[in-house]
């Protein structure tokens, strides 16, 4: 599943007409409790443009291609461009602008706080029947799948994460699209990983769009270890990066889901027919090798 990241930013002038500043910045992350060396994701940042009494706030990223941020605000002696919060879908752009905020008396002190979360993807997908999936490997090799649908790990209701697959493979494993798409999400900066939550957010990545607006996710890859990139059309079964054991993770191994995201802060995983060498199934089964 992927993460999702709240951050958290508080500005003031206390002097406006001489033009002194006071400015405290605030970044928190509220999924990772120890500090972990190359880990945070910070795919998605906030550039904050002034001029004058406007301050503009905009969204890039030079990770993702689709992706939604949800921003919040409180404000004094300031107003907003738009309802808070929003909720903003970027699809390609390189940046977007989220809200302009305006000062309302420029002789008077004021403020903004302001926090965000983003997650990869966007809402809308409408998932197509008629498409069957390849293993997201090699055709010559086989793998036992550690963690299927509802899996007690951390595929269990309510999870986020319950239409998912765990198959375990050693790392460096050669892993292949399982169906045709775009390129929208790379990730491949983290060496960080372990059995404990702390390490949700430090999985690398490859996201996938479809045809049909849905997104494949394949997770937990080695540092360094995308071999696609961003923007590309990939093919059914081409290679697009090495396995790994990144992020929240109890052994090497390659997470895999078909998603949509249902709002700013919610996505929701996708059960889906994959075409094995037995033939096409609509549900794995968690402990065989396939």
């Amino acid at each position: 599943m992927q993460p999702g990241y709240w951050t958290n930013c508080s500005k003031a002038w206390t002097d406006p007409l001489s033009k002194k500043a006071a400015v405290w910045v605030v970044l928190f992350f509220g999924l990772i409790t120890p500090v972990l060396a190359n880990c945070d994701d910070r795919a998605v940042r906030i550039v904050e443009e002034r001029q004058g009494e406007v301050i503009r706030l905009l969204t890039e990223s030079d990770q993702l291609l689709d992706y939604t941020v949800t921003l919040n605000a409180s404000l004094h002696n300031m107003g907003a461009s738009r309802a808070l919060p929003a909720t903003v879908e970027v699809k390609g752009q390189k940046t977007v602008e989220l809200v302009v905020l305006r000062i309302g008396d420029p002789h008077s002190a004021h403020y903004y706080q302001y926090q965000f979360q983003w997650k990869y993807g966007t809402r809308g997908g409408v998932p197509d029947d008629k498409a069957v999936y390849l293993l997201p490997y090699a055709p010559d090799e086989r793998h036992i799948l550690i963690q299927g649908y509802f899996g007690k790990f951390s595929h269990y209701a309510g999870s986020g994460n319950e239409y998912a697959y765990d198959w375990a493979m050693p790392v460096g494993t050669t892993v292949c699209a399982a169906r045709e798409g775009v390129v929208v999400g790379v990730r491949q900066d983290s060496d960080a990983g372990g059995p404990y939550p702390a390490y949700f957010s430090c999985a690398n990545y490859v996201v996938i769009r479809h045809s049909d607006g849905t997104y494949a996710e394949y997770l937990h890859l080695k540092h360094g270890g995308v071999r696609v990139a961003l923007g590309a059309t990939v093919q059914a079964g081409q290679p697009i990066g090495l396995s790994g054991n990144t992020g929240f993770t109890s052994q090497p191994h390659l997470h895999f889901a078909v998603f949509r995201l249902l709002d700013g802060m919610k996505h929701e995983t996708l059960p889906v027919a994959i075409k094995t060498k037995a033939g096409t199934s609509s549900r794995l089964t968690q402990g065989q090798v396939y």
